[in-house]
């Protein structure tokens, strides 16, 4: 390991100036703020934040990410930055020329080909509302809860009748999904309208049925949204119309939720179908996949179970993200965010060139569906 990676690595970490000057990075209440510096936040580091945007204009979750452990406002770029890192979107004139130890950049063209370098792709988080002090002691409960349930979905089904994204091929809107499981399991799927409905079923003996919880009718609150997650087996994760993306597939594999799910090509590495998720891009797949669902044994359940949770361990958690910065061998990275924004103005320019796509057809097929035997 260089001299970098061991400063980058230790027990002291070296402090990092951040300064935005931009609004994209201040978009959807500022939650690309609030997962960067929780990022590093969690990670140990001294973080000097730029005071340079007016408390008004901050978005709700930058804001509270201004009392993060380790955040202290400054006016001033650092008088010596040679033992720091640098964390921008646009590269402040005073700070351009100063020796840094590390520059980080944010960027947010995640289907430009970046053909003569590889950016760091910032993973989807958990949502803001769910980061407290206390994740991951919270995590490690939820993933050890009793399930009561085979497969769940929670989420609106209002307008959802098409979706943005083409390529590798149309994604399957969320209102056909919901259909078609609705038409193929019949009287295994369970319809939540109430709350009293759901607690019924939570304190109730396990249901090896889908659980249907439309949003439109009641919402689980914030607070007691991961607890009710972690108690079915699978997650039912179909896409939203602009962007394929949701909190909500993070925060299944987070307590061990195994997502069905039809845009696993977008994370980074990609899903393994029938490994940590179960994949289908086609009416006919969600079929098979949920054949899978319904024949799997408990064995089986648990080890799926298992890879999703070391999924998001290793790859979806602010400690691994920050991991991917620390070992990197550049000293100039470019960090990339998946943004609505972006994804809404540029969904046509999406391709198997794309840094998003890119080396995903050589690992393992994303749509291999294997049906379980019994046992």
């Amino acid at each position: 390991m260089s001299v970098l990676n061991n400063l980058m690595s230790s027990r002291s970490k070296p402090a990092v100036f951040v300064k935005f000057q931009e609004d994209a990075i201040h978009a959807e209440l500022g939650r690309y703020v609030f997962a960067l510096l929780n990022s590093f936040s969690v990670s140990g580091y001294e973080i000097l934040l730029a005071d340079n945007r007016p408390s008004g204009r901050l978005g709700l979750y930058a804001a509270m990410a201004k009392s993060f452990p380790g955040v202290k406002l400054t006016s001033a770029v650092p008088n010596e930055t040679s033992d720091k890192l640098y964390l921008f979107d646009v590269e402040d004139g005073q700070a351009a020329g100063r020796p840094w130890l590390r520059k980080i950049r944010v960027k947010f063209d995640v289907f430009a080909p970046y053909w003569f370098r590889r950016p760091i792709l910032m993973p989807f988080r958990i949502h803001p509302v769910h980061v407290t002090p206390d994740l991951e002691e919270r995590l490690a409960q939820f993933r050890s809860a009793t399930r009561r349930m085979r497969m769940f979905f929670s989420g609106d089904m209002e307008g959802y009748t098409r979706s943005h994204i083409q390529y590798p091929g149309p994604k399957l809107p969320r209102l056909d999904v919901i259909n078609a499981v609705r038409q193929y399991l019949g009287d295994r799927v369970l319809f939540v309208q109430d709350p009293a409905v759901l607690h019924e079923i939570l304190s109730g003996e396990y249901v090896d049925k889908c659980v249907i919880l439309d949003t439109t009718k009641f919402r689980i609150p914030d607070q007691e949204w991961l607890s009710v997650l972690c108690t079915a087996d699978f997650f039912l994760s179909p896409p939203g119309i602009v962007m394929p993306m949701c909190h909500n597939s993070v925060e299944a594999m987070a307590v061990g939720a195994v997502p069905v799910i039809n845009y696993g090509e977008w994370f980074d590495p990609p899903l393994r179908s029938m490994q940590n998720c179960v994949a289908f891009d086609s009416k006919g797949s969600l079929i098979k996949g949920l054949e899978a669902v319904f024949a799997m044994a408990p064995r089986q359940i648990a080890e799926m179970r298992n890879h999703a949770i070391d999924y998001y361990d290793s790859v979806l958690s602010a400690k691994a993200f920050m991991t991917r910065i620390e070992t990197s061998v550049e000293r100039r990275i470019e960090v990339l965010i998946l943004t609505e924004r972006y994804v809404a103005q540029n969904s046509r320019k999406l391709n198997r060139h794309s840094v998003l796509m890119r080396g995903s057809a050589d690992r393992t097929p994303l749509l291999r569906i294997l049906i379980p035997d019994q046992s």
